[in-house]
C-alpha cells in the first residue's frame, strides 16, 4: 500500500467501522498502521470511549482501465461481519504466526 492508499483506508474506517464493545465510531488519530504489503494492510484501532482495541485487514483491489491505462484504487468496504470474525480468530490466536503461515 501506499501513502493514499493508507490515507484513504483510514478514512474509510473512521466511516465505516466501530468499535464492536461500545459502538462507537473510531477517530482518525486512534489508527495506527501495523504493517502494509502491496495490496495488504493490518490496521490497530483504538476507541476513546471504552479503551477496546480492535485489529483490522484491509486488501487493496487495483481496478486497470483500459482507457489511457490509469490505474485506480478501490477499497474493499469491510463489514461487521469481518471485524466480528477478525476479533473471533484473534479470541483463539496464540501469536505463533508461522503456524497459520
Amino acid at each position: 500500500m501506499n501513502t493514499n492508499e493508507i490515507k484513504s483506508t483510514v478514512k474509510q474506517l473512521t466511516e465505516t467501522c466501530e468499535c464492536l464493545s461500545c459502538k462507537t465510531k473510531y477517530k482518525e488519530n486512534k489508527i495506527n498502521v501495523i504493517a502494509t504489503t502491496k495490496k495488504e494492510g493490518l490496521f490497530e484501532m483504538h476507541c476513546d470511549k471504552c479503551h477496546s482495541t480492535s485489529l483490522v485487514t484491509v486488501m487493496i483491489n487495483k481496478i486497470t482501465q483500459l482507457e489511457g491505462q490509469r490505474q485506480h484504487s478501490k477499497i474493499e468496504s469491510i463489514s461487521k461481519n469481518d471485524v466480528l470474525d477478525m476479533k473471533n480468530f484473534l479470541q483463539n490466536f496464540d501469536g505463533n504466526f508461522k503456524k497459520i503461515l
